[in-house]
């Protein structure tokens, strides 16, 4: 089995893993373009409703933010049920390749509603799916650098998006970027029918046969059928299945911080632009430095977690992003303020990408998509919920309120983190 892994890996991670992000990339390289078009679009839709444009602007994006945290643990569970991947993530495909064409034909604000809902629920389909895969082809010994990879590419495509879709509504227009990624969706379409294959639960971390495998490697046990000499066996898995929901539960709520902690930094912009006195091209170059930080630093913290070990990068990524939040809140300069979001982006990496490795080191056999799917879904909550919380408190509490609740809750967390990996939840 070693020598077979050695023939048909590059640095120490699968080709298969590299075929499956390189035929989603057009995809989120679409995804990106869509993202500037959305909220640009909506000035030149007629609305049944009067809404101020910001009102506008946050319904499409929550919308779809909503629907798709509702659909992952739904697609995720029946993923696992019928214990097959690739049709939800060429199902998801399909609908962004139409959705987006349909997005060049309407002409209501409402109709533009209607399918961010359905875009939320098809995305809802394929990312839980599109984890199962990337932990059925990784390892727990690779899995942190396969994970950091995976997160990397498609971090490229959604980051050099938006520009592109800028450039091509400017020079063609909306129809023109709607029709760029459906073409877009279609060619990963295309790469994931042909060169993707199919993957299911009994490869987890080698194991070959779920009946008869060494159960102790993921933390998981085997449900047998129920029958009267059976219900022990049953208790017995559920209690450690159970367990290993905590673990990944916590890990998802990792991610969950993070998101919350950009979006309420997002929120707050038009208020640092005043207390900094800076520029709207200053602030976006520190939002740059943010995510470029995270999409750099992503692989080499997933490397990081193979060698010492994904709770301890965890914890410490949480710690340190506490930190740099709590000073965010107390920012003076400009200068300042881009040095403190680059640093955080590297934080946010150390906390991401190694949670989803030691979520899909927990995963159990049969609920992979299940599971993994809570990752997806915390982060569409922390999506929805920055704003809303960064607004509201601000708003009554203080403007430094929301950053001391969110360094609150990462600090929780991590000491959740921390002290079930003692007992056992997390190894």
């Amino acid at each position: 089995m070693n020598d077979w892994m050695a023939e048909r890996s590059i640095f120490r991670i699968r080709r298969e893993l590299y075929v499956l992000t390189a035929s989603l990339f057009f995809g989120d390289f679409g995804t990106g373009i869509l993202m500037p078009l959305i909220p640009l679009y909506i000035r030149h839709l007629d609305a049944g409703i009067s809404m101020d444009l910001e009102i506008k602007s946050a319904l499409v994006f929550g919308v779809f933010g909503l629907f798709a945290a509702a659909s992952y643990p739904v697609m995720g569970r029946l993923s696992d049920r019928i214990d097959r991947r690739k049709p939800f993530v060429l199902a998801g495909l399909i609908g962004f390749m139409v959705l987006s064409a349909a997005c060049a034909s309407i002409d209501t604000f409402e109709q533009l509603l209607a399918i961010r809902v359905a875009q939320g629920v098809m995305v809802g389909a394929m990312v839980p799916s599109t984890l199962a895969m990337l932990t059925h082809i990784s390892t727990p010994d690779n899995r942190g650098r396969s994970m950091g990879v995976y997160s990397t590419i498609r971090g490229i495509g959604s980051a050099a998006g938006p520009a592109v879709g800028g450039v091509i509504a400017v020079v063609w227009g909306f129809g023109a970027g709607f029709y760029a990624c459906a073409v877009l969706g279609l060619i990963s379409i295309i790469l994931v029918s042909f060169f993707v294959r199919e993957t299911h639960s009994s490869e987890i971390s080698g194991i070959s046969d779920i009946s008869g495998s060494d159960w102790s490697k993921t933390g998981c046990l085997p449900e047998p059928p129920d029958s009267a000499d059976s219900a022990n066996r049953v208790n017995s898995a559920g209690s450690v299945n159970s367990t290993a929901n905590t673990g990944i539960g916590l890990l998802a709520a990792a991610a969950f911080t993070t998101m919350l902690a950009i979006m309420i930094i997002a929120t707050m912009l038009p208020l640092y632009e005043e207390r900094l006195g800076a520029s709207t091209a200053g602030l976006g170059v520190a939002l740059a430095a943010y995510f470029s930080a995270r999409l750099i630093f992503q692989t080499p913290m997933g490397v990081l977690s193979d060698r010492i070990g994904t709770r301890r990068v965890v914890v410490a990524g949480l710690g340190v992003s506490a930190l740099l939040i709590l000073r965010i809140a107390h920012v003076t300069t400009t200068p300042e303020f881009l040095t403190l979001m680059f640093a955080t982006g590297v934080a946010a990496a150390a906390v991401n990408t190694p949670a989803l490795a030691f979520g899909a080191d927990l995963s159990c056999p049969g609920m992979v998509g299940q599971q993994m799917s809570l990752f997806p879904m915390a982060s569409a909550i922390g999506m929805v919920a920055g704003p809303l919380i960064g607004g509201v408190f601000a708003s009554y509490l203080g403007f430094t309120s929301p950053f001391y609740l969110c360094a609150g809750l990462m600090v929780a967390v991590g000491v959740l983190v921390m002290t079930k990996g003692r007992r056992g939840a997390l190894k």
